[in-house]
């Protein structure tokens, strides 16, 4: 009986250690002396697995900030810091790394001013250089190709979003032909340096359909390449991302919709320059994981349903719209991933000057409730699919709110999200679903230790299977409380 028991044990630490390996941990934690009150602070991952700290400590009153910038190794440990000169009403608006350079973009109260630093990695010297970029009041996006800027911002005569590019060496600047027409969004922007260029895409829709085009430009701001895609079979194609690569092996990776252009009804895969390939479409219908979120019986019969629905020729009778992340390239392809978000609407009403009531009813925030991942190989053909229902997060304007990373060694895709105190997270091997509630707990310095509070918490993918979580917390331990900008290590 002894000896039965013993084999039991003996399977079930051989069947367990695989899942308790998966356990991630917290090898490293760095804690700053930062005030909340008076301290903003943003964390920047390097390609070379090293991070970029920038904070601004300024006084209440906003009339006197110093700007600092410091870099950590892998184990958290500073390799140098410095400072760069700003006005003190001067704020963080995007950063760039164009190795051996990181650039960083600042706006002022003047929405047309703008500084740019560019801070070098290895001995940390940064030189700020002021543009006035007349045509913008906002920058949403910004890349880098061998030291030339573009950017995505806001015209400021019709409010539009425009493509802006900009030479720091001869100082010109000039608007890149790039958007056409009332409903016309940016969808992606991506720096392609292997083949020296910059690829855009653009959404277009009049309300009923929807097309893409893709542009191209060099390093000097020329447009080197252009092409409409049309909707197709009756699908008109909503949003995408590019991938890298020359002319025959770009693709265009994203989401169709049919008679509403608002809501998702499946994901394309198509040639972004050449006409080689015919695209490829896969509806809701098709993916394995999407509808996990339901109940068993439930998802059965939605899928019954929506198939005779395909069927008889009807609209599909789901409603998902979805928010696209950066496009993850892998050794054998690429990996989409999505997140489902739902517009919370307000109603306001005023009294016209004739006495009329008006109501206006706009999105005051928007609820994400579910991240999708899709794997495809070089050619855009589906590989598999998976899905992580989440916590109703809100946020009030429509960003991503999942970070998201690939682990080269194994092709696992992982997935965090900070909730207080706590990491939320899912580990994918491809399409192997699990609805298992996956938490980590922040730790500290040491066990004996309590975190009071966390606020303005964060985490950001880092490199291999490594995270970074931060923010500020208090922290009650045997010497007392102390106020700390915290930065821990995650390894899954």
């Amino acid at each position: 009986m002894a000896k039965v028991r013993y084999l039991l044990w003996m399977l079930f630490v051989l069947v367990s250690a695989p899942l308790l390996a998966q356990e991630p941990s917290q090898p490293v934690r760095l804690e700053l002396p930062f005030n909340i009150d008076e301290t903003y602070v943003e964390v920047m991952a390097l390609p070379d697995s090293s991070l970029l700290l920038y904070h601004k400590i300024s006084n209440i009153w906003g009339t006197e900030a110093t700007f600092h910038l410091t870099r950590y190794d892998p184990k958290l440990e500073e390799v140098w810091t410095g400072t760069v000169k700003l006005e003190p009403d001067q704020y963080f608006i995007r950063s760039f790394t164009e190795a051996p350079y990181t650039y960083l973009v600042f706006g002022s109260k003047d929405p047309r001013q703008y500084t740019i630093a560019r801070v070098n990695l290895v001995t940390g010297q940064s030189i700020a250089r002021d543009y006035e970029l007349e045509m913008l009041e906002a920058i949403y996006e910004f890349s880098v190709l061998q030291g030339r800027f573009f950017l995505i911002g806001e015209n400021k005569d019709d409010g539009k979003p425009m493509l802006l590019y900009l030479n720091p060496v001869s100082g010109e600047v000039k608007p890149l032909p790039a958007v056409y027409g009332d409903e016309s969004t940016f969808s992606d922007l991506l720096a392609d340096p292997a083949h020296g260029r910059v690829d855009v895409v653009i959404s277009e829709s009049n309300g009923r359909v929807s097309r893409l085009q893709i542009k191209s430009f060099n390093v000097r701001g020329e447009l080197i390449n252009n092409r409409f895609i049309l909707p197709q079979n009756s699908y008109s194609l909503l949003k995408a991302e590019v991938t890298p690569g020359d002319t025959t092996t770009k693709l265009l990776i994203g989401t169709y919709g049919t008679r509403d252009v608002r809501y998702t009804q499946g994901f394309f895969t198509i040639p972004a320059i050449s006409d080689t390939d015919p695209a490829k479409f896969y509806t809701i219908l098709q993916l394995k994981n999407f509808l996990k979120y339901m109940k068993p019986r439930r998802e059965e019969r939605t899928r019954r349903r929506e198939a005779a629905r395909l069927r008889a020729g009807k609209e599909p009778g789901y409603r998902y719209r979805l928010l696209l992340h950066d496009l993850i390239t892998t050794p054998t392809g690429y990996v989409l991933t999505a997140e489902v978000y739902y517009p919370q609407f307000r109603e306001n009403s005023n009294v016209g000057l004739n006495r009329t009531v008006i109501l206006s009813r706009g999105p005051e925030g928007y609820k994400h409730t579910q991240v999708v991942t899709l794997g495809f190989d070089k050619n855009g053909v589906l590989l598999w699919d998976n899905s992580f229902p989440i916590e109703d997060i809100y946020t009030s304007t429509l960003t991503n709110t999942v970070e998201v990373g690939y682990d080269g060694a194994d092709g696992q895709v992982i997935m965090a999200y900070p909730d207080e105190d706590n990491i939320v997270y899912r580990v994918m091997q491809e399409d192997k679903y699990t609805d298992e509630d996956t938490e980590l707990k922040l730790q500290t310095y040491s066990k004996d230790e309590k975190i009071i509070d966390t606020d303005e918490q964060g985490i950001i993918y880092w490199y291999g299977s490594n995270f970074a979580a931060f923010g500020f917390q208090r922290v009650n331990g045997p010497e007392g409380i102390r106020s700390v900008f915290y930065i821990n290590k995650i390894s899954f």
